[in-house]
């Protein structure tokens, strides 16, 4: 995420940029959507800011959740679990006005409405199906506009916490720079959407569904971006 971050600020304080396109393939978080489908999510967090909390510390803030390790022991029982918790930090985004001033503690980065706009014209385009002519997925992929995304420094591979992402936060994709991109562009007032192909449902399958079906998921993902930049005004 740092990387991703500092790239970003590189190419908007040395190009002429307009706005940024960002796109790759994400593991997938939400039961309803399926292995090549494409996300344009219009809200992404950081899943990865989370604090330890006493044990007997009650939790606080109606926007704050709170990951209880215990309730996700094997066997499950009554979760009695020394570590204690885990709590959702905010990040933490400046202005764009160039002066000192005090952070906002945002839970939620906004890609750009207008660009949203643009994809949800692409719901209907064609995405591919196989990988080869002895490797399909079992129905056509989907391009979804407007659903939520987390990203993290770490790689979901675990079923109960996909579980708890979505039912927690309502996402619906993980990667692992998509908020580092757009808290940059948010803080210097540049236009930002993200495309990401799914490539596999975390904690199902592990590496060998992203190794089989990565490539289908790239190529949706690439097909979607192309799409979306012939919607581009020219000026």
């Amino acid at each position: 995420m740092v990387n991703a971050a500092a790239v970003t600020q590189q190419m908007i304080d040395v190009f002429n940029v307009k706005g940024i396109v960002h796109f790759g393939i994400a593991g997938n978080m939400n039961n309803s959507m399926s292995i090549g489908d494409v996300s344009i999510p219009k809200q992404i967090t950081n899943a990865g800011l989370w604090d330890w909390l006493n044990p007997n510390k009650a939790k606080e803030g109606e926007d704050a959740a709170s990951l209880d390790i215990g309730s996700y022991n094997i066997p499950q029982g009554d979760g009695n679990n020394e570590l204690g918790s885990l709590k959702y930090g905010n990040e933490q985004l400046y202005s764009v006005t160039g002066h000192i001033n005090s952070p906002q503690n945002v839970f939620w980065i906004n890609t750009t409405q207008e660009w949203l706009h643009l994809a949800a014209g692409l719901e209907k385009m064609e995405l591919s199906q196989c990988v080869n002519s002895s490797l399909c997925l079992p129905k056509k992929p989907k391009l979804v506009v407007g659903l939520k995304a987390a990203t993290a420094n770490i790689f979901v591979d675990n079923a109960a916490y996909r579980n708890f992402l979505h039912e927690t936060f309502g996402v619906s994709s993980s990667d692992m720079e998509s908020s580092a991109v757009a808290m940059t562009c948010a803080s210097n007032g540049y236009p930002i959407i993200v495309i990401r192909g799914l490539s596999d449902l975390a904690g199902v399958g592990g590496a060998n569904t992203v190794h089989k079906f990565g490539s289908l998921a790239a190529t949706n993902t690439a097909k979607a971006v192309l799409e979306f930049i012939k919607k581009l005004p020219l000026s």
